[in-house]
């Protein structure tokens, strides 16, 4: 890992399109979505319903709001504490339209969203640099937050984070409990619903704080957890107050019908949840077992469905993803375009038994 040195312009991000020739692809390791695809259910609701592609939908997704607290099960019971975008993504952009101010600070390296909306809102950036074991520095959040001359105005936060895999339940209730009230946090857990717990609580632990903090907005994606990536779905909960604020920046029929019929149909196919937390958690350990024999390489521990590999040889990143595309057609994430990262990390999403052997067989070639 390097100093945070930002020379960020634009977003980068994985899957398919993200590489010249799409269909060169086999298997996309680069996006990190729910590794049994789409479920079949809402396969079937979507053929059933592909006439009403034909009427709006509805613009305030009341019955996929209604849902989503169904699905929950939080101490949240008002449709008025939620908010729905077309992807998590739009919602990131509402946020910091709505709440971006003279400077924010943020983790590296961390998804670069958070970067390109507050670049957008004219605001300096002041970064956070994770540690060596790769979790964030609540410490040095707090402590730059809390002091008035810094005119820290917003502070994101990605839990578990992208790339490094890392839930940090502890450093971000350390955050919330000790920072200024008066900066914004906005909290996505995207991925949260993939970390491996035997605590049910834990999957709405912040969630249960939004009543609690007046400052929190939790966001969540149903892309990752539903594989809802080409319908694009996501939401945020917080108090009433910042969910209108949000929502005067919101574009008219922003998710659309098909979408929101299809999460609908996702959240409640519960048993396709249960079966995809399974597979991670299983191939998880596989994963690592194998790859620690192998001395050319470092595979960095995750919480989640994705992982980091450092390269200790001398290939960089981007040698690595091109050997693996051009001989292999595999698709990794490669990290030096995150910031606060180097030309030695890759990303790799956790996929079937299959997929994931095909990977191991490829790697022990490239490298």
């Amino acid at each position: 890992m390097k100093k945070t040195k930002s020379n960020f312009s634009n977003c980068h991000h994985g899957g398919i399109y993200s590489v010249k020739d799409s269909k060169v692809v086999k298997i996309d390791f680069s996006s990190s979505i729910n590794p049994l695809g789409i479920s079949k259910n809402v396969v079937k609701s979507l053929i059933k319903n592909i006439n009403l592609s034909y009427i709006y939908p509805d613009p305030n997704c009341i019955d996929l709001k209604k849902d989503i607290l169904k699905y929950l099960d939080c101490n949240i019971d008002e449709i008025d504490n939620i908010i729905t975008g077309n992807g998590a993504t739009e919602l990131i952009h509402y946020f910091s339209s709505a709440f971006v101010r003279k400077k924010v600070m943020i983790p590296s390296p961390t998804f670069c969203e958070y970067e390109l909306a507050s670049k957008r809102n004219n605001a300096k950036i002041i970064y956070s640099q994770v540690k060596n074991d790769f979790q964030i520095d609540s410490e040095f959040i707090v402590k730059n937050g809390n002091n008035p001359n810094n005119e820290i105005t917003t502070v994101f936060l990605c839990n578990p984070n992208n790339p490094t895999g890392k839930d940090s339940i502890k450093q971000i209730s350390e955050i919330l409990e000790k920072i200024d009230g008066k900066i914004t946090i906005l909290l996505d857990e995207s991925f949260v619903e993939f970390v491996n717990s035997k605590d049910e609580k834990r999957y709405n632990h912040f969630v249960n704080l939004v009543k609690e903090y007046d400052n929190l907005v939790i966001l969540r994606s149903m892309t990752k957890t539903c594989g809802l990536a080409g319908l694009r779905v996501g939401y945020a909960i917080s108090n009433k107050k910042t969910i209108e604020k949000m929502s005067s920046k919101i574009i008219s029929w922003n998710v659309n019908g098909l979408a929101q019929i299809a999460a609908r149909v996702a959240l409640r196919d519960k048993r396709y949840l249960k079966s995809a937390k399974k597979i991670i958690e299983t191939e998880r350990k596989k994963i690592f077992s194998v790859l620690k024999k192998n001395n050319k390489i470092k595979p960095v521990a995750t919480d989640v469905n994705f992982y980091l590999i450092e390269i200790l040889g001398n290939k960089s990143s981007t040698e690595l993803t091109n050997t693996l595309l051009s001989k292999n057609n595999l698709l990794v994430r490669d990290c030096k375009t995150f910031t606060g990262m180097n030309d030695k990390f890759i990303r790799v999403a956790i996929k079937t038994p299959r997929e994931n052997k095909e990977l191991f067989r490829a790697l022990e070639k490239a490298l």
